[in-house]
């Protein structure tokens, strides 16, 4: 299987008007009308990266994930059928919330709904952050990365790498905690899986990551968030692993978002993958 990128984001939310507000305040996100009923942000090309669905609950509802083509696709959930997995066709609804012309959804051994997609919609029209934000690394690189707590790590890795074609970029053991790093194309994770239980918490999204150009914008909008009262929930610093300069801050939905720039490219035919001796080189202590 061969998947190219992550292609969007769905959350829950309890109050979607507060999901845009901070989607466009605090992370320079493009509002995008649709004709859904549901609020859509754009960060580059691709019609919208991230959608909301109102709930009565918060959190990841869904993370789609792009194929070639057809049969690509088709392919990809026949291997994933194989296993065992139930996989579902979507609905005629959903295609058209995602503005994707096929899809097929299960889920994961953690319990997250995985989404398989091909033909997402994209557009001419130029990116225009409410922020100033010039641009963000995004385009076939996909969305930016997700990081999803588990309590089974060894069996929702070998499923996403034994499966879903992953490779491994690096991990972690007891440094604090457990996790691994997944990559799909060159940027350095667009995925990873952190030990829920070190966390105690349940299998949920702990967040997801949108990159910019510019180191410089990260510290603007750094000053930004703590200007305008936005939650830090770490600090500024530096990642051992993917290097990327960024910080993070809680959304509303009770996912929070890493804002960064400078993250590491992967060359898989020279990459060693290796054991990090921990999450940071510098920086991303909690709270502020």
């Amino acid at each position: 299987m061969n998947i190219e990128q992550l292609g969007y984001i769905g959350f829950n939310s309890t109050d979607p008007a507060a999901f845009t507000n901070y989607a466009t305040t605090a992370l320079g996100m493009q509002e995008v009308s649709l004709g859904t009923g549901r609020p859509s942000f754009r960060i580059d090309s691709y019609e919208q990266r991230v959608i909301v669905e109102s709930s009565d609950k918060n959190g990841a509802a869904y993370i789609g994930w792009q194929l070639a083509d057809d049969a690509a696709l088709q392919a990809a959930a026949a291997e994933v059928q194989a296993t065992g997995v139930a996989v579902e066709q979507a609905t005629t609804e959903e295609l058209e919330v995602r503005r994707v012309a096929d899809m097929v959804h299960f889920l994961d051994p953690a319990g997250h709904r995985v989404e398989l997609y091909r033909g997402a919609g994209r557009t001419n029209e130029a990116f225009n952050s409410p922020r100033g934000i010039p641009g963000f690394v995004a385009e076939d690189l996909g969305l930016g990365h997700a990081v999803l707590s588990t309590r089974n790590l060894p069996e929702t890795q070998a499923f996403y790498t034994g499966i879903l074609g992953f490779k491994v970029s690096d991990y972690m053991i007891d440094a604090p905690f457990t996790a691994t790093f997944l990559h799909c194309n060159p940027r350095h994770h667009s995925l990873a899986f952190a030990d829920g239980n070190f966390f105690n918490i349940p299998n949920v999204m702990h967040h997801f990551m949108l990159e910019i150009e510019d180191e410089d914008e990260v510290g603007r909008q750094w000053d930004h968030v703590q200007h305008e009262g936005v939650p830090v929930a770490m600090n500024i610093g530096r990642h051992t692993n993917d290097h990327m300069f960024s910080f993070y801050v809680a959304s509303p939905v009770g996912v929070l978002t890493e804002f960064g720039a400078g993250g590491r490219l992967i060359d898989d035919s020279t990459w060693e993958v290796w054991q990090m001796p921990g999450p940071d080189i510098w920086g991303h202590k909690h709270g502020h």
